[in-house]
């Protein structure tokens, strides 16, 4: 590159450099520049920055000759915000700089600090701490003690879709769902909500006819008094919620007709309930 005012004698330069890739999310470049103070060559490494938690950049200068620029710099992305320290020198001037560039949500009934938020949000709520998210089938983070994560980088008027990992659930949680999608408006935001419960009342039943032969596979059941209703699965095993001290389920057979079966129940922290062998006698 060459310019020059045709006003000024004094007005004109040269510049010539070269930039390079090295790997992935390194940038080298050198170059050489002449003008009425003189010539001046630059040196520049960039590794960028991810928008991942997580990830690390940096910069280093070094200008010599008619001038002297000398830069360096890193930053770094928390959870929380994006951190940047640097120090430079011009000439026989010094300086130091840091920026903290983030953003400060209110939703859900909690606060969160964050990274910037650029277009949308959501606030996932599961209720149970420690819950792996995913966002578009990518793990994003794990649910705070409260049960909750905020998600900065959706988008605006656009189907997203949120999932969670039930594997790390206690073992006697239930969930009524592992997937949503959400569409917020731009700068706004929305609450997911998922249905986990960590203290069920729950158990898997096995049930068995007065004979000793499995409830059919895929009768339908309900709790006495419960609208809610199950379904008996292989070697009548079925997993049944809202249990107290004393039930009693009754059972609608396709070819058995109904049956009903009473037994005790009492929770066990941490564990899944099993009740084996439980008798469903027939009901005329």
């Amino acid at each position: 590159t060459a310019y020059t005012d045709f006003e000024n004698d004094d007005s004109f330069g040269v510049f010539a450099g070269l930039s390079m890739t090295l790997g992935r999310d390194v940038h080298a470049s050198v170059g050489t520049s002449f003008d009425a103070e003189g010539t001046t060559v630059t040196t520049e490494l960039i590794k960028s920055g991810g928008d991942e938690v997580g990830s690390l950049g940096w910069r280093i200068r070094d200008a010599e000759g008619a001038r002297t620029n000398r830069l360096a710099s890193i930053n770094y992305r928390a959870p929380i915000a994006r951190f940047e320290v640097g120090v430079e020198q011009y000439e026989d001037l010094y300086r130091a700089s840091a920026q903290v560039d983030g953003a400060v949500v209110v939703a859900g009934g909690d606060v969160f600090l964050s990274n910037r938020v650029d277009d949308a949000f959501a606030v996932v709520d599961t209720g149970a701490a420690g819950i792996e998210v995913e966002y578009e089938n990518r793990p994003v983070g794990r649910t705070n003690r409260r049960g909750k994560l905020l998600l900065p980088g959706l988008r605006s008027y656009e189907p997203n879709k949120i999932a969670i990992d039930p594997t790390n659930l206690p073992v006697d949680a239930a969930v009524g769902g592992t997937r949503e999608t959400t569409v917020p408006a731009d700068r706004s935001g929305t609450v997911v909500k998922f249905a986990v419960d960590t203290a069920p009342q729950a158990a898997l039943v096995t049930l068995r006819d007065e004979e000793g032969a499995f409830v059919e596979t895929g009768a339908s059941g309900h709790l006495a008094g419960s609208s809610e209703s199950f379904v008996v699965g292989y070697d009548g095993q079925a997993y049944v919620t809202g249990l107290g001290a004393r039930n009693t389920i009754v059972i609608d057979q396709p070819t058995r007709g109904r049956c009903e079966a009473s037994f005790a129940f009492r929770p066990k922290e941490g564990e899944q309930v099993n009740i084996p062998d439980t008798v469903c006698r027939k009901v005329e």
